[in-house]
């Protein structure tokens, strides 16, 4: 990609996911997909649904479409790990409450069915209902019934000009449901609110899936932290030994240094994207400025009492994961020095007893060598006296013995004076 298109790519991003002014009343549903590997599945079928209906395809390599289809419009978005699906649909405005067939899937006509059908993973799936004024006498108890949910929470936005309560809950259809009371927000604002709300539960429960991280590696990480502190105990009294053993501590930290790697491998990904995740949740429910409604609990405060211990628990994984790489460091170090101490002692021990056998050695070959240099000489002493007595040497007043010693110097020297330098030019 050159410059020119680089730029334009990154231009386009900025106005990728328009917002959809909504200037009345409707609806938002949206369906997560998990990706894991079959992206290219789900837009296909997405695909097939559009030429049905006499769209154009969605390109491979699209990260968001739009495409108006009479009575509704469906919006595809595709992320790093999920592909979403938005079902949009807009109806006049109502005076107070919501429609009346408010998250009845059977009476809505959108293909739901069709998009539970997807060969992706549902996720989630999400149904705001954006209606007129909030009903008198809206009580806890009836948004318990209507948004069939163990809790509501509940705020008001946008200086309070509407008012938005999330179950935070499945229901019987795996909805999570939204209803947005409208009093006065214009349609622009209205959209950017939509989309704002939607974003916030959809990463909201992204961000959750670092807890069912954390609860899976979570056992596997207190084992091999176990064993870490049994080895660097072990560790600790072997240094304190003056012929310690520690040969075998290295594979058995090794082992944990290897299981380590593989829960950090599968972990540190879910735990950065549920950083992430949980960052955008935090900005979107900051863009609506949100205010108290009576008799209901807010959704900061909802989300910091049940979502805020997860997320806690997903930072402080991070933290063990990092903390208990750097023992395992700080052990393998200890580990290397006390084995480079030892190997050191090693060829200590080695390079004196190589000292005592050269010793040894020199003191055995001098002994040869005296007893070479007396063996020669003997041999010589014979040879001498087998040559003399060819000679007439009573003749020539020369006694064989006297001349047999006299010659043992001689031999001696010449013997020790040929060994010498042959040892000097060795």
């Amino acid at each position: 990609m050159d410059a020119v298109d680089l730029r334009r790519t990154l231009s386009d991003e900025l106005h990728a996911r328009a917002f959809d002014n909504f200037s009345g009343s409707g609806r938002f549903i949206r369906f997560i997909y998990l990706v894991e590997g079959n992206a290219d599945v789900i837009v296909e079928y997405v695909n097939k649904f559009l030429e049905r209906e006499g769209q154009a395809p969605i390109p491979l390599s699209s990260k968001f479409s739009s495409f108006n289809l009479g009575h509704y419009s469906l919006d595809f978005e595709r992320h790093t790990e999920f592909i979403s699906v938005s079902f949009i649909q807009k109806y006049d405005s109502l005076l107070v409450g919501l429609s009346p067939d408010a998250y009845n899937a059977r009476s809505v006509a959108l293909p739901i069915e069709w998009a539970h059908a997807s060969p992706g993973q549902i996720f989630h799936a999400i149904w705001l209902e954006v209606g007129g004024e909030p009903p008198d006498g809206l009580t806890e108890q009836k948004m318990l019934q209507l948004m069939q949910a163990r809790a509501v929470a509940a705020n008001q936005f946008s200086d309070g000009a509407a008012q938005v309560y999330f179950a935070f809950d499945i229901d019987a259809a795996g909805f999570s449901r939204v209803a947005l009371f409208n009093k006065s927000m214009v349609a622009s604002r209205l959209g950017r609110a939509v989309q704002r709300i939607v974003e916030l539960e959809t990463y909201r429960l992204l961000a959750l899936l670092g807890f069912a991280t954390v609860t899976e590696y979570g056992s596997k990480l207190d084992s091999i932290t176990r064993h870490v502190g049994e080895i660097t105990n072990e560790l600790a009294e072997q240094i304190k030994q003056p012929d310690s053993h520690v040969e075998g501590m290295l594979s058995k930290l090794s082992a944990q240094a290897a299981d380590l790697e593989n829960i950090y491998s599968k972990a540190s990904y879910r735990m950065a994207a549920t950083k992430a995740y949980d960052s955008i949740v935090e900005n979107r429910l900051e863009g609506l400025r949100v205010s108290r409604v009576e008799g209901f609990q807010g959704v900061k405060g909802f989300l910091n009492r049940r979502m805020l211990p997860a997320i806690d628990s997903c930072r402080a994984f991070s933290e063990r994961l990092r903390r208990l790489s750097e023992r395992i460091s700080r052990a393998g170090d200890l580990l290397q020095t006390q084995t480079e101490m030892i190997i050191q002692r090693q060829n200590q021990e080695l390079l004196i007893s190589m000292n005592r056998r050269a010793k040894t050695q020199l003191r055995l070959q001098q002994t040869v060598e005296r007893l070479s240099i007396a063996a020669v000489t003997y041999y010589g002493v014979g040879l001498v006296g087998f040559l003399g007595m060819s000679f007439p040497l009573e003749a020539w007043g020369i006694d064989l013995v006297a001349l047999k010693a006299a010659s043992i110097p001689i031999i001696a020297g010449f013997v020790w004076l040929t060994i010498y330098q042959v040892k000097k030019h060795t």
